[in-house]
């Protein structure tokens, strides 16, 4: 049987220049607390691995509901300001999620930088699709938009 497969797409422009946002972006362990708050914990960098080095795992937790998430940086290209990571497992109700972002100048805007950002994912067995395509939806716009706070409010 085939599974349904899923894709969420979020985009933004940020009041901040490349220059600044990819030192903050490009490192997914420091990014998380950015787009999460206070809805993530214990996270970090697991089995040896680091922002420099690729394939690279981290976990964190999640709050209110305690569940610990595995993912994998799988890619990241410098010159074109982008990472791919990979949930390994399957949490929150999906499985087979796999994210890219990538960061562009705004060129007809100097100081502010567009983002956009990819989301493939499956629903894992025991799910409701109804429910859960929408609250991963909800969830990258919140994480989107708590970006946008973040370069917003750096001055």
């Amino acid at each position: 049987m085939l599974e349904a497969k899923y894709r969420v797409y979020d985009s933004a422009v940020l009041d901040a220049p490349i220059e600044e946002v990819w030192p903050v972006v490009r490192d997914l362990v420091r990014l998380l607390p950015l787009v999460f708050g206070e809805a993530v914990k214990g996270h970090g960098w697991v089995e040896g691995g680091s922002a420099e080095n690729i394939p690279s795992r981290f976990q964190f937790t999640l709050q209110p509901s305690g569940e610990t998430i595995l993912e994998e940086v799988v890619g990241r290209s410098e010159t074109e300001h982008s990472v791919t990571y990979r949930m390994i497992g399957q949490a929150v109700g999906i499985t087979g999620y796999i994210a890219t972002y990538q960061l562009r100048p705004i060129t007809s805007e100097p100081g502010k930088t567009f983002l956009d950002w990819v989301r493939d994912f499956a629903v894992a067995p025991g799910n409701d699709p109804a429910k859960v395509a929408p609250f991963l939806a909800g969830l990258t716009a919140q994480e989107v938009v708590a970006l946008k706070k973040h370069f917003a409010q750096r001055f």
